[in-house]
């Protein structure tokens, strides 16, 4: 109910604000939503990232299988019913009877879930989802759905969509976590409101503030909280001018995080910053990205930036060094470009070349620690020859700096990585290196 009360709260102070145009993406409120759908992804990944292995130099070579299968029902034209089936698992990871690896083939891990499962109800421009549901607003820095991830991201609870001309008003309350127990009524939850504005066909604006409450132990940044209540003021711009695209995106996270039974202030931030050029299907561009760090951890602030729900891929990398933001924060120097080439026979590129360079370095950091923490290089080739698909072909290189020592042991994890390994994840200053292959089909 307190989650519930500060989203209402929030709602003066974003009516003002000019913000994202669109629907959010990926959610209830996007459209159309296709009767019937489906996917099968699967990501080959050969994998020395971690800098970890110190002893045996083994690398890390999966293959993860994602499979997916929807379903949307219309019983009139007010009311939509969305279910939403996923697998997810490694190749050749079932489980075995002793001295029997051939019985593998017979074994099931479970790895089928519930993706999505809700019902919406649109009653002229509102419209209304409960269950379990897909969100990602803006650029995903503060929310998205993950979806590099073999699982992706969803969200249980309560959404509401409410159609205002050229703007667009979206608001949620969802249960992120919940023990179950009365007694001890231990629970996280993530309430708010996000409204866009089209303010020109290309350019558009967003503003937004959410209340993320917790009171489950969470361990972030070096620092173990027992509970946390965060609010989370953003606003973003973003646009193209001529043949100049930019954009802006800034959000202020205050609140208080218990340390120790303890309640500190939080006074933490986010930045990004774009400025480029779109000739057609070639685009460039330069910028910086943010996460604040605190460097007096012993006083009575936390000044390092909390990232639970964003899209670390697509922002800091594509290398899972930052999958959590380190004590110090995180500085990235960037520069990317996405270039097309061979159009098809919907004018769009069937090959594009994808290429990023990141330098990152400590955004607060005590005198003699602020190092960079190293180097990444990235590329991509996406080819799309054939209707409703995307072959992915991947690289990045990893070329540590002297603080690279600093990056938190769990950001430098896989998916399978066996724990022993972690155990000297900062123990090589080695270049790390990720290749990946990926075919995505969709119907």
């Amino acid at each position: 109910m307190r989650a519930l009360k500060t989203a209402i709260h929030l709602l003066p102070s974003l009516a003002v604000g000019i913000a994202l145009g669109a629907v959010p993406s990926e959610s209830p409120y996007s459209t159309p939503q296709p009767p019937f759908y489906g996917q099968v992804r699967t990501r080959t990944e050969y994998d020395i990232k971690g800098m970890a292995d110190t002893t045996t130099k083994k690398a890390l070579l999966n293959t993860q299988l994602r499979t997916r299968l929807g379903f949307v029902a219309v019983p009139n034209p007010a009311i939509e019913i969305k279910i939403e089936i996923q697998d997810v698992r490694f190749m050749g990871s079932e489980t075995n009877a002793a001295n029997n690896p051939a019985s593998a083939t017979v074994g099931n891990l479970k790895g089928l879930d519930l993706m999505q499962g809700y019902f919406a109800v649109e009653q002229g421009p509102f419209k209304t989802a409960i269950g379990r549901q897909k969100m990602s607003l803006g650029a995903g820095r503060f929310l998205s759905t993950l979806e590099w991830s073999p699982t992706s991201r969803a969200f249980d609870g309560w959404s509401g969509n409410l159609a205002l001309g050229n703007g667009n008003l979206t608001g949620l309350a969802y249960l992120i976590r919940d023990t179950n127990t009365i007694v001890t009524g231990d629970n996280a939850i993530l309430s708010g409101l996000y409204y866009s504005h089209q303010i020109t066909p290309d350019i558009v604006a967003e503003a937004y503030g959410f209340y993320d409450e917790s009171r489950l132990a969470s361990a972030y940044g070096g620092v173990t909280a027992q509970a946390f209540d965060l609010l989370n003021y953003g606003e973003r711009v973003a646009g193209k001018v001529g043949i100049f695209a930019f954009e802006e995106e800034f959000i202020w996270q205050g609140g208080e995080v218990s340390v120790g039974g303890k309640d500190k202030d939080n006074t933490a931030f986010q930045l990004a910053t774009r400025l480029g050029i779109a000739l057609g299907t070639h685009k460039a561009n330069a910028g910086l990205d943010i996460m604040s760090g605190d460097d007096t951890p012993t006083d009575d602030d936390i000044s390092t930036y909390r990232a639970n729900y964003y899209f670390a891929h697509n922002l800091y990398g594509w290398m899972d060094y930052f999958a959590s933001n380190p004590a110090f924060g995180v500085m990235d120097w960037r520069l990317d470009g996405d270039f097309g080439f061979l159009p098809g026979p919907n004018g769009n590129p069937r090959v594009s070349f994808k290429p990023q360079y990141h330098f990152f370095t400590p955004q607060a950091a005590p005198s003699g620690m602020d190092d960079a923490y190293g180097q990444e290089i990235d590329a991509e080739v996406h080819v799309a020859w054939f209707p409703k698909s995307n072959i992915v072909l991947g690289a990045g290189f990893f070329i540590p700096g002297d603080n690279a020592f600093r990056l938190p042991a769990a950001s430098q994890a896989s998916p399978g990585v066996p724990t022993a390994r972690l155990a000297n994840a900062t123990a090589s200053k080695e270049t790390g290196f990720f290749l990946y292959f990926m075919p995505v089909f969709n119907f």
